[in-house]
């Protein structure tokens, strides 16, 4: 049995999954929930001064494409706020979770958002006495809007001098690591993981959600609630990717965690081969509740070993040295689409899609005009049966 666990930051993880702030971690029950059904580490439902970011609209959740749940072609959009819990109820609600942790071999991380630098070192000075292993900044949220003096949510992770500051802030108050979320709504996360890996950041987690509005077209409103929205689902999986390569290639010396849109096992590997230690994970949990944990360790646990892997570690920025650079993409080779006809089943996708017109109708099949087909990809990647190869001819 492949042996699954990593360090993070200097903290060992059983294994690489942790539970990102969320109704999945609302309070220590469902935090005890996660780690029943074997995640790592939890991070807490943020806790905040900010009366208003405790109020949870209700109803505050959608699922658009609900039929697609399964297949993982969803997006959940939601008005997610931070935890409805004071900051002294929250922290003696935590130390219940840590008791726990403690027993079982897990990690607590504790989630706050302050809005001033003074409230960021109370809050990191108060979490770090209930015992958690680790604080995350939760410089992300996409519901705090843009206003003087304001330093939280993703409108203060937007900036790097003031990521910089409140960082510098809270590691001069804590001895255990501080992670900082990224946000990529109207942000460069890069630059924001730098300035963070300058003030002495141990994670930079990237990244979060973004804003949205969706419009009921038949009521002409925004759904449910009336406003915007956080949006996500598995779609963002290959946005946050590119980040976290951009970041990992950076050199910054911070443990870089991936976040955003894992639905499955592959997406935790995907995050793993391009230099995460450790991946979170939410909303797929909300879609299928906590026994998806399990499915997901068991899945990665199987392809481990299935590949010969002795370790999840092996597999840990294996496919960094694969990216290519834009300058370095192949522009020489020469591809042909070529058809198998034992699979097709003449439904014509490929013909409707190729706008070089390169396919043409014979006998009642799709053929390929090598002399007009310039090797896209197009035909092979949207064909349902696996019908549609490219040959390299040159």
């Amino acid at each position: 049995m492949p042996d699954l666990s990593v360090e993070v930051a200097g903290v060992r993880f059983k294994n690489p999954l942790m539970v990102a702030a969320g109704t999945p971690t609302i309070d220590s029950r469902a935090m005890i929930r996660c780690m029943e059904y074997g995640a790592a580490a939890v991070v807490s439902k943020t806790i905040t001064f900010a009366e208003m970011h405790r109020l949870q609209p209700r109803p505050r959740f959608y699922v658009m494409h609900p039929e697609s749940v399964d297949s993982g072609f969803y997006s959940l959009y939601s008005v997610e706020l931070m935890s409805e819990l004071s900051p002294e109820e929250a922290i003696e609600d935590l130390g219940i979770a840590v008791d726990y942790a403690r027993r079982y071999g897990a990690v607590v991380v504790a989630s706050i958002a302050g809005r001033s630098i003074d409230e960021w070192v109370k809050l990191s000075s108060m979490v770090r006495e209930a015992g958690v292993s680790m604080v995350e900044l939760n410089l992300s949220c996409p519901h705090v809007e843009a206003g003087e003096g304001v330093l939280m949510g993703k409108t203060a992770g937007a900036d790097p001098s003031i990521v910089e500051r409140i960082v510098a802030a809270v590691k001069r108050v804590v001895d255990i690591p501080v992670a900082v979320k990224l946000t990529p709504h109207g942000a460069d996360p890069l630059a924001i993981a730098l300035a963070a890996d300058r003030a002495g950041v141990d994670l930079v987690v990237a990244t979060a959600r973004f804003q949205g509005l969706v419009i009921d077209v038949d009521s002409m409103k925004p759904v449910v609630w009336g406003g915007l929205g956080g949006y996500g689902g598995p779609w963002m999986v290959p946005i946050s990717c590119s980040w976290v390569y951009k970041i990992v290639k950076s050199g910054v010396r911070a443990c870089v965690v991936g976040s955003g849109g894992v639905s499955g096992y592959e997406d935790v590997l995907r995050f793993l081969m391009l230099g995460c230690r450790s991946v979170q994970i939410c909303t797929a949990i909300i879609m299928h509740g906590f026994q998806f944990i399990t499915r997901i360790l068991s899945e990665l646990d199987r392809w481990l070993a299935s590949r010969g892997f002795s370790s999840v570690g092996d597999v840990i920025g294996v496919a960094l040295p694969n990216v290519l650079d834009f300058e370095k993409l192949d522009r020489v080779s020469v591809y042909k689409s070529d058809i198998d006809y034992g699979r097709c089943v003449r439904c014509m996708r490929c013909l409707r899609s190729c706008f070089y017109e390169a396919i043409r109708v014979a006998d009642g099949r799709p053929v390929v005009d090598h002399r007009v087909c310039v090797g896209c990809g197009l035909c092979s990647s949207i064909c349902l049966y696996n019908a549609i190869t490219l040959r390299r001819i040159g």
